[in-house]
């Protein structure tokens, strides 16, 4: 859990510091007196001045600001900063005001295309079902136990799926009752979709992805650390038993071994066998290779981009566009009532995700960042007053009328929006608890 924690204080501080680095440059750009950047609330931990703006990292790591003069537009304030940000034309604060969205952006681009130049890139998961747990099913999900699991879905209900996480958006969204799965090779078949939200997440954890049984952070002391097993070994072969995807794995892998059991692993493109010897008496294992030892890890793209900037930038737009879909449509899924706030994640799930992406592999953690900083600035540019959407709506406005905005509306929109925040973090969080909690 301290490792959790670490890794939120050390994600989060580092989406602030990008974010408002936006708002900061746009601004010094602009011409707008700013006296203070900030990571952090409360006492200053550092503080240097370079010119009139004074930069501090504070004790509470828990957000930030950039402190721009002028920005109340009262007579005092033309006084005393002619060059604030109230007296801008309305063009030149509705890029201070978005540079923070932009800056988030850009940091998610920039991680999925140095993956990508690094050859570190990870496809995305296929839209295939490796296996069905027929026990779990719900009672009202017929068809699925005679899911296929040779082929990759393509359409749910009509609607076009490329990898598992529009597969498990569009189980979530279609209409329930009888629809149907088409597959790659042009056959299809008939399933029922349960009417009922918690059925239907059921339903989505009977279904397991086409997981490849990859290592991740191998555990100290453990078997496949004393076999020589490294972060990155795909096992293809379990006595001689071939393991395609996690789930084989799991039947091939004895689930207590009475005698060292064989393996055959890919490890940079050449197979290696390797026999793993049984656990000490007093091991307590951890992730998901059971007694093994070991996370779960990722496989990487077989084509190299290292040696082509353009097609590393190519692979980082498109996987910007594809998380932004994910995470449009997830919104979309809530506003819609699809899917219950209880679905809402707070700091302490983000926390649990964090490590788990952090013991899978590096590249799958720094992916995990740039998701987070997506969700930041899809979330800031809602339009929602005290966010980045909310003020450049009511910039918008302004240039729409003509004129600047009564203060005491803007004051009124600001404080309603902030409440609006607050709730749903406050909700968010409480939802964490409860998940904790087991409620």
């Amino acid at each position: 859990m301290i490792l959790a924690v670490l890794l939120l204080l050390l994600v989060t501080d580092l989406l602030i510091l990008v974010h408002e680095l936006g708002h900061l440059v746009a601004a010094k750009w602009a011409g707008m007196p700013v006296t203070s950047f900030s990571v952090g609330f409360g006492p200053p931990l550092f503080r240097f001045r370079i010119g009139e703006t004074s930069y501090q990292l504070a004790l509470i790591p828990l957000g930030g600001f950039v402190r721009i003069m002028g920005m109340r537009g009262t007579e005092e304030d033309r006084r005393q900063w002619p060059n604030g940000f109230a007296f801008q034309r309305v063009h030149r604060r509705m890029i201070v005001v978005l540079a923070g969205v932009a800056a988030n952006a850009a940091l998610a681009l920039a991680i999925f295309a140095i993956l990508g130049s690094t050859g570190a890139a990870t496809p995305p998961t296929p839209a295939r079902v490796s296996a069905v747990f027929e026990d779990d099913l719900p009672l009202d999900a017929a068809g699925w136990e005679m899911m296929r699991s040779d082929i990759d879905v393509i359409r749910v209900a009509g609607r076009k799926v490329s990898d598992w996480g529009e597969f498990a958006m569009a189980l979530l969204a279609v209409d329930p009752g009888p629809q149907s799965i088409a597959f790659a090779d042009g056959e299809s078949m008939q399933v029922t979709i349960p009417e009922l939200e918690g059925d239907r997440i059921q339903l989505l954890a009977s279904l397991l992805p086409p997981l490849v049984p990859v290592l991740g952070t191998i555990q100290p002391g453990s078997p496949a650390e004393r076999a020589g097993l490294l972060t990155g070994d795909r096992i293809v072969a379990v006595e001689g038993q071939a393991t395609p995807t996690f789930y084989e794995w799991l039947e091939a892998m004895p689930y207590t071994p009475a005698a060292p059991v064989s393996l055959r692993v890919l490890r940079n493109g050449a197979g290696v066998d390797i026999w793993v010897p049984q656990p000490d008496r007093d091991f307590v294992a951890q992730g998901s290779f059971g007694w093994l030892g070991a996370h779960l890890g990722t496989e990487f793209l077989d084509k190299d981009l290292d040696e082509d900037f353009g097609s590393a930038i190519a692979y980082g737009a498109g996987e910007v566009g594809r998380h932004t879909r994910m995470i449009s449509e997830s919104g979309k899924l809530l506003v819609t009532g699809a899917v219950g706030l209880r679905e809402v994640s707070g700091p302490v799930e983000i926390a649990r995700m964090s490590e788990r992406a952090y013991r899978m592999n590096w590249p799958q953690f720094f992916a995990f960042v740039a998701f987070l900083s997506l969700n930041l600035a899809i979330l800031n540019f809602l339009p929602i007053p005290v966010l980045d959407g909310g003020h450049f709506l009511l910039l918008t406005v302004e240039g729409l009328i003509r004129r600047p905005l009564h203060p005491t509306l803007v004051r009124y929109t600001n404080v309603a929006g902030a409440t609006v925040v607050v709730f749903f973090m406050s909700f968010a969080f409480l939802n964490d608890l409860l998940k904790l909690l087991g409620l």
